[in-house]
């Protein structure tokens, strides 16, 4: 990996070009093998700015942070970097495990099911479930911009969702006790 360190309006110390080259080996354990690495410290009267760019295989990652201590302008750098980073790694992670699991069902393989990372709710939403026949329901959700509506169902006394399709009709699902 080659690290480019310029620094601007001061001498660069062993000891800043140590940090960085330490924080820029964290974010490599995300990427894989970093090409390159460029990083500009520009100090100024009071503000201090690192802005660092990474360049790794088919991808370019940069972050900029200021603060009064470059230290701490480093870390919120590099600390980007790393977000980032590890953003790409699980995006990359995430579509080959779905295209992998796809191909090989199409192949007509036997899959054995991998322990799956819990799930999380991002949203939840709370309304009332009113009673009303199943005409009624599918009126109402023929009129309104939701794809779904939970209702009471006033014929059997039980909680039902009408949605709907994809061929313009509107479904009805009934719970089974």
């Amino acid at each position: 990996m080659k690290i480019n360190i310029t620094s601007r309006h001061e001498k660069l110390t062993e000891g800043l070009k140590t940090h960085i080259e330490d924080k820029i080996q964290r974010v490599e354990r995300y990427l894989g093998k970093i090409k390159e690495a460029h990083v500009i410290l520009n100090f100024e009267k009071k503000v201090h700015l690192c802005e660092v760019t990474l360049v790794a295989k088919d991808l370019k990652l940069s972050a900029k942070a200021t603060s009064r201590d470059m230290y701490q302008s480093i870390d919120a750098a590099l600390g980007r970097l790393e977000t980032q980073a590890q953003k790409q790694k699980d995006k990359r992670s995430g579509h080959h495990r779905s295209e992998g699991g796809r191909a090989a069902a199409s192949r007509g393989a036997d899959l054995e099911l991998e322990e799956v990372d819990e799930v999380t709710v991002v949203r939840t939403k709370k309304f009332a479930v009113k009673p009303m026949t199943v005409d009624e329901a599918a009126l109402q959700l023929s009129s309104s911009k939701d794809e779904f509506l939970v209702f009471h169902n006033a014929e059997n006394e039980r909680t039902s969702v009408v949605y709907k399709r994809t061929d313009s009709h509107i479904g009805l699902i009934e719970p089974e006790y």
